[in-house]
């Protein structure tokens, strides 16, 4: 038998280096004597890639004080991906010290090895660990994992209590009031306690009381018979009763009025409805999810909302922390809106000093912004390493409580603006369009517009 002949016979075993450091450990060569064929990422959609087309097992990190935290919230996204992996570490620095090993290594990795790296014992452990995913994977019954779109992205204590949370309640058929501020997701929270609920076949139906005048609130929530005002040529069936055998999300619920509030309350109380104009009781059967970016309790104090309302709605509450609270969770989220917003043919980076900038930014409008600034600076950039300047931070030094108010304030006004000028002149001047584009209603759009003094 020829060399090649016997390269071909040869059954090679495949494995995944997530190297994010900027040693670059080449392990091919060394690894390939005993027959492990290895494949490097350096990002987290590159591994995501690789797990998608490659069939791994066992898979080796490259560990270093500088990216430590890095790597440990990229395995725990990779292995939402493939939670059959075991994972073997190599730290590449002798700065990583025993304390920080010991309160990662128990949770992540099987076995861990130090530079200069003896090829033959890491071969066995690489065995031993191959052995033990092939049995796990195949004691586990095959798992539909949700696309990252429908999915609660981090890793940070804040967020993880959250999602567990989310789950509590999605077991119970209560009321749910979700708090947070402009872009903390409070709609994604609603629409995972839906999801894993016993309702989760039935529709979820979705209406921004914020984006709705107060004449229309009453019709779109309780609908309306034909002839029950002018202009009413045909009966329209309303939000609560096509959530019928559903979830009803009632988005930005502080903006009701006193006097829908008292019809919403009376509801909560019998779950019947009365279409306006009509004359028939109606029995609905649905769970209605509040969420609200203002403090409900100093609307309540304020004579803003009522309070036998709030109580009502306030029996399970949820809060979406604000993006300044877990930090912690921005490079992960980088990579994965890096990952959607990218061309097929290349990947967009961020440079040190950008991800640096976005550790320092206080983040007024959360999640949705860092989104928002990822997809234009793809958009608007010369190349595919994004600065600081593509993303349009700039870090503002506030200088007390009432000018952090202010500033942060003024700053959203200047963020809303640039983005809704973005859309608009992307989409040609067709308001619908760009509304469409930033996933909001025309009316919240041309809200916005005013509040940012636009003219068209």
């Amino acid at each position: 038998m020829n060399k090649l002949q016997h390269e071909i016979d040869i059954i090679y075993r495949d494995i995944l280096i997530l190297d994010l450091t900027s040693e670059r450990i080449c392990c091919g060569e060394e690894l390939k004597q005993f027959h492990w064929r290895c494949f490097h990422a350096n990002t987290l959609s590159a591994a995501i890639k690789l797990l998608q087309k490659y069939n791994f097992h066992v898979a080796i990190a490259l560990i270093s004080t500088t990216q430590l935290q890095r790597v440990l919230h990229t395995i725990n996204a990779l292995n939402e991906a493939q939670d059959s992996l075991i994972w073997v570490a190599i730290s590449v620095d002798s700065a990583l010290d025993n304390d920080q090993l010991a309160s990662c290594l128990p949770r992540y990795f099987s076995d861990y090895h130090h530079l200069p790296i003896n090829w033959k014992q890491l071969n066995h452990t690489l065995g031993h660990a191959y052995g033990m995913a092939r049995l796990k994977k195949r004691s586990q019954p095959p798992v539909n994992h949700p696309n990252h779109e429908n999915q609660l992205l981090g890793n940070s204590n804040l967020i993880n209590t959250l999602r567990s949370n989310i789950a509590k309640v999605a077991k119970v058929d209560e009321a749910v009031l979700i708090s947070g501020e402009t872009g903390t997701g409070k709609g994604l929270c609603a629409h995972l306690i839906h999801s894993q609920s016993k309702r989760g076949n039935g529709p979820f139906i979705t209406i921004n009381c914020g984006a709705l005048p107060a004449s229309l609130i009453h019709s779109e929530l309780f609908g309306h018979e034909k002839g029950a005002f002018t202009g009413a040529d045909k009966q329209y069936i309303g939000h609560i009763e096509r959530a019928n055998d559903g979830t009803l999300f009632l988005d930005e619920i502080g903006d009701l009025s006193l006097e829908s509030q008292v019809n919403l309350l009376q509801f909560l109380e019998d779950h019947i409805i009365e279409r306006l104009g009509g004359s028939i009781d109606i029995t609905i059967d649905c769970r209605i999810i509040f969420a609200s970016h203002i403090n409900l309790e100093t609307a309540v104090e304020e004579g803003r909302f009522r309070e036998d309302l709030y109580y009502r709605i306030n029996i399970l509450h949820l809060h979406a922390p604000s993006l300044r609270e877990h930090k912690e969770d921005i490079t992960l989220l980088v990579d994965e809106y890096l990952k959607q917003y990218s061309p097929s043919e290349h990947l967009y980076t961020l440079t040190p000093k950008a991800l640096k900038t976005m550790y320092e930014y206080q983040w007024p409008g959360n999640i949705r912004e860092l989104k928002n600034r990822i997809n234009r600076a793809i958009i608007m950039a010369n190349n595919n390493q994004l600065t600081a300047t593509d993303l349009g931070i700039k870090i503002v030094n506030l200088q007390s409580d009432r000018e952090d108010v202010i500033n942060l304030a003024q700053h959203r006004v200047e963020i809303d603006t640039e983005l809704l000028l973005d859309a608009i002149k992307r989409n040609n001047h067709n308001i619908s369009a760009a509304a469409r584009e930033l996933k909001i209603s025309r009316t919240t759009f041309y809200r916005l517009i005013k509040k940012c003094k636009i003219k068209l």
